[in-house]
């Protein structure tokens, strides 16, 4: 189990005995409640949300490598892996997919669009509407990146077990759709 570091901090502009509680939407709440310091967990597994964020900065470690080789973030690969070669879909789709806000899903589509990794197409029954697909180029990428990524997920599944693995991705998928 990881070590809980608790560091209190006072942010600019609050007095020492303002509380700040960050939500799951990301936005942080100020509520002045006397006496009390605002206390920040830097890592730690006493709740869900730490549990989660430990297990997925960790997993990505397991990527790295090859997102690193390839240049690409976290959050472009997973961009890549909601797309198609076949069928476009709107950028509001993609960012809902992705779990990226629109406005972090169009900066990054522009990266990869750059790098011929995407294309982007006027719909055909609403020219307005551009889809946006992953091209062949894109394609290769995903294929030699999910490749690696299959290798990180078997040596996972021998240490811990195929039938722990197995109810963890049950118990993962249970959580994303509550």
């Amino acid at each position: 189990m990881g070590t809980m570091f608790r560091i209190s901090i006072t942010p600019s502009g609050l007095s020492p005995t303002a509380d700040i509680r960050y939500s799951s939407s990301g936005s942080s709440e100020i509520q002045k409640q006397a006496g009390k310091s605002m206390t920040t967990i830097l890592s730690g597994y006493g709740t869900l949300h730490g549990a989660l964020r430990a297990a997925e900065r960790r997993w990505l470690r397991h990527l790295d490598a090859a997102l690193s080789a390839r240049q690409l973030s976290p959050d472009q690969w997973s961009m890549l892996c909601n797309l198609s070669t076949e069928n476009g879909i709107t950028m509001s789709e993609l960012a809902n997919r992705s779990q990226l806000a629109p406005s972090s899903a169009t900066r990054h589509a522009d990266c990869l669009a750059e790098r011929g990794l995407i294309f982007r197409v006027a719909a055909e029954e609403d020219r307005r509407r551009i889809l946006i697909g992953l091209s062949r180029l894109g394609a290769e990428l995903v294929a030699s990146v999910s490749a690696e990524e299959e290798i990180a997920e078997r040596q996972l599944q021998t240490k811990i077990g195929a039938r722990r693995y197995a109810e963890l991705k049950r118990l993962l998928e249970l959580v994303a759709e509550a």
